[in-house]
């Protein structure tokens, strides 16, 4: 009887272990699964259902005078040869970008500061409904965790 006792808590203790290993994979797959791909349009459109989850956003990286931002696209600004600035919809981008991938964007000093530009995918969570960025400009924002170069070139005037 001591034997069957025995086998019941072994049987027990593998149950429960089985179920954290369970739990603890299903908890990665739905990480994983929460983490989305999507257009600025999209966050544009909808924000409230991407508010405070973690997505995946392709854009220009755009950082000036008192502007970090994503922007859905860099246009000739008209004021200096061959400078770009940001047009269409735009989120701020909260803290920095990894040094490594910083260094790797386009410079540009024609009109005041250093600027730097890049395409981009950044992953990150995405936030909305409050004030963020230079002096409350933008009702959004991403903090990135990971930011990749995407291959582009800047257009011709």
């Amino acid at each position: 009887m001591k034997t069957s006792g025995f086998y019941a808590l072994l049987v027990s203790v593998c149950a429960s272990l089985l179920l954290i290993i369970g739990l603890t994979i299903g908890c990665d797959e739905e990480r994983v699964t929460k983490m989305q791909d999507v257009t600025l349009e999209q966050l544009f459109t909808n924000p409230d259902k991407y508010n405070g989850k973690q997505v995946i956003v392709e854009g220009f990286y755009f950082q000036g005078f008192e502007v970090q931002v994503i922007a859905e696209r860099l246009e000739i600004s008209g004021y200096a040869e061959g400078h770009l600035v940001p047009k269409g919809k735009m989120l701020w981008v909260e803290g920095g970008i990894q040094r490594e991938i910083y260094d790797k964007f386009n410079q540009q000093q024609q009109m005041g500061p250093l600027e730097r530009f890049g395409k981009v995918k950044i992953t990150g969570k995405f936030e909305y409904g409050e004030k963020y960025g230079h002096v409350g400009g933008f009702d959004s924002q991403i903090i990135p965790l990971d930011v990749e170069l995407v291959p582009w070139f800047p257009p011709a005037e």
